[in-house]
């Protein structure tokens, strides 16, 4: 790892109240629209931003240097894993909140980070998530599934004794997530998982009392133009992920899934043009074959798991573990 920016204008770390954390490879389009919104936030207290570069081929690195409150830190393609290297931040972070954000993703306003950390002032709160919104040139299919995610009510979610644990229950996001820096001391986001890292962490600390806050006033620009294939790709990684996390326990009823296919196709028939209704049906059909073939992947032969998946290093490694 060389870190290449000097901590220039750093304050001690416990004078730090945010540590906000971006992870970047090739990022460069959306890249410069993230720190301005993020240099412009109305926060009383100090933040500093931590950004952790995976081997950068575009334009991304000449973007940061014009950013000199950015603390910049490389590290080599195959060191990065989405566990791994929000973990690292948070060890190089010295904020008493580490905000995770994404490349791609824009803040809405000035107040976003205040209005994002405002739900910890209740203490039983260990993580709080933003709403994500869609960009205008985002597809129908990901509108749809952005509106039906991230809904307009906040609301803080925590386990009763006996609840059973469920992806629904436990969804948590890093898209604009946030979380106490010590519970990544006592709870570190998994490393042995290929994707869902944070849905894995708020499954952890809800069954060790805590709570999970969504705040929907907290937005953020964000959203994919996967193809078919690409779609497929995440799906499988996705899928595999979940049954890892959740020890199989993911079954989803089929008049659920299909009511929303279903409740999913009449809002591309309003909302979408012609290009949406004919990609539709591909693109559902490798979305749930991809999450379907993901969450049995450790039936497959692992040449098929490397076919079907985003990073096929991950395959290549020891075993993963099953959550119990």
């Amino acid at each position: 790892m060389g870190k290449k920016m000097a901590e220039s204008g750093r304050k001690d770390h416990h004078q730090i109240f945010a540590s906000v954390i971006i992870l970047t490879k090739n990022g460069e389009r959306y890249l410069r629209s993230l720190l301005d919104g993020l240099l412009a936030q109305n926060l009383a207290e100090q933040f500093e931003i931590i950004l952790i570069d995976s081997g950068s081929t575009d334009g991304t690195l000449k973007i940061v240097a014009d950013y000199p409150a950015v603390r910049l830190f490389e590290i080599q393609p195959d060191e990065f894993g989405h566990g791994k290297t929000r973990n690292l931040g948070s060890r190089l972070a010295g904020g008493e909140f580490l905000v995770y954000i994404p490349q791609d993703a824009t803040p809405v306003g000035h107040d976003w980070l205040d209005t994002l950390l405002r739900p910890f002032e209740n203490p039983s709160v260990a993580g709080v998530y933003a709403r994500q919104i869609p960009r205008t040139d985002a597809s129908a299919m990901e509108k749809f599934f952005l509106l039906d995610a991230y809904r307009p009510n906040p609301e803080i979610r925590s386990l009763a004794h006996g609840d059973e644990i469920s992806l629904a229950r436990c969804f948590f996001s890093t898209v604009s997530g946030a979380v106490r820096a010590s519970m990544s001391s006592s709870h570190p986001f998994r490393e042995d998982i290929i994707m869902s890292e944070d849905q894995a962490w708020a499954s952890e600390v809800m069954r060790a009392g805590f709570s999970i806050a969504y705040e929907p006033r907290a937005c953020v620009l964000h959203s994919h133009q996967y193809g078919v294939v690409e779609i497929f790709r995440r799906n499988f990684d996705s899928g595999y992920s979940i049954h890892q996390i959740f020890a199989g326990k993911t079954g989803i009823p089929l008049f659920h899934a299909l009511k929303k296919l279903a409740k999913e196709a009449v809002f591309i028939l309003h909302n979408g043009g012609g290009a949406d209704l004919l990609r539709f049906l591909p693109y559902e059909i490798a979305r749930h074959t991809g999450f379907l073939l993901g969450l049995r992947a450790e039936k497959l032969p692992v040449s098929v798991r490397k076919a079907c998946g985003n990073l096929r290093y991950f395959w290549e490694q020891s075993p993963p573990v099953i959550s119990k």
